[in-house]
């Protein structure tokens, strides 16, 4: 004889289903949590800025770098990464509170501005007796845009901030930029939210990189269009190395669709070409010139592989 589940039965049944699916999503959620790796950073030193702290946090020393409106704290960075900046405020002892505000530019530009409410830390501690005390710990946090940049951070008004700064690390790129010794001119290019930081050759002057060997560089080469030059262009790159015989590279190009001029609009920039340039043991200088072209001016980016940075002559 069949029987039928009662109407609690089934209900209890449904119940239990539930809950061993909201156990099994909470235990997902947990693992996911507990292993997600955390992201790593790299602290470096700033390049200048207005003295050096020891601090005391939780029992251990750190040095930070101070920074005022008049003294920023500046360094370079190879872009695209991230940055974080530990900021503390430097409050009186009298004083409870201080809002701060730290005004960020680059490559002398304005590029963001974060505001603080600071208070005294009940973690940190100057190392040397000061009438000051260290402010709570803020985060400041800047996306490097690709290419090379200058970073000044300055301190709006009359606060007096102590900085530790940090560059994300891993997922570094094989490959990385290298800058010419000179160059007709420097031209910023547009890709969706990216900088890209091109030197320019001419056909009278040249674009002049130093590179110390064994390495194979890789030379990324745009054209630039003027409103004239509306279909596919050729173009010759002109290499001399060391002075010596030149050799050429003869290229085909169109219009870039997603590519454009920062800063001067009117020019259109020619898709992506490249060539690699095997270089021998030793130190040695090219020069990189537009031979031959309808155009003007050829922008020019270099990399090498990041193992190679540090070759000796």
């Amino acid at each position: 004889m069949m029987t039928t589940p009662s109407g609690a039965s089934m209900n209890r049944d449904r119940a239990a289903r539930t809950c061993a699916v909201l156990a099994l999503a909470v235990a997902i959620l947990i693992a996911a949590t507990t292993t997600a790796p955390a992201a790593d950073w790299r602290s470096f030193t700033p390049t200048t800025y207005a003295g050096e702290t020891n601090m005391l946090v939780d029992g251990e020393t750190f040095v930070y770098y101070r920074f005022t409106g008049d003294d920023p704290l500046a360094f370079s960075v190879e872009g695209p990464t991230r940055l974080k900046i530990l900021t503390r405020v430097r409050l009186p002892n009298d004083v409870d509170s201080e809002s701060y505000t730290v005004v960020v530019s680059r490559d002398g530009v304005e590029d963001q501005r974060e505001s603080f409410e600071g208070r005294h830390s009940s973690h940190a501690h100057y190392v040397a007796f000061t009438p000051m005390g260290p402010g709570q710990l803020k985060r400041l946090y800047i996306d490097v845009p690709t290419g090379t940049h200058g970073y000044e951070l300055r301190a709006e008004g009359d606060a007096v901030i102590d900085a530790r700064p940090f560059e994300r690390a891993g997922n570094q790129p094989s490959r990385v930029a290298m800058a010419p010794l000179s160059s007709a001119g420097v031209e910023t290019f547009l890709y969706r939210d990216k900088e890209l930081v091109y030197y320019l050759a001419t056909k009278r002057e040249p674009v002049v990189l130093r590179v110390v060997g064994p390495t194979a560089v890789k030379v990324n080469t745009r054209l630039l269009f003027d409103e004239t030059m509306l279909s596919d262009q050729v173009y010759v790159v002109g290499v001399a190395e060391d002075d010596g015989v030149e050799r050429l590279y003869k290229i085909e190009t169109e219009p870039s669709e997603t590519v454009m001029c920062r800063d001067r609009e009117r020019f259109m920039v020619g898709s992506l070409q490249h060539f690699m340039l095997e270089v021998a043991d030793g130190p040695h200088t090219y020069a990189f010139r537009l031979v031959d072209s309808v155009s003007d001016e050829l922008a020019v980016k270099f990399y090498i592989p990041r193992g190679d940075v540090t070759n000796e002559p």
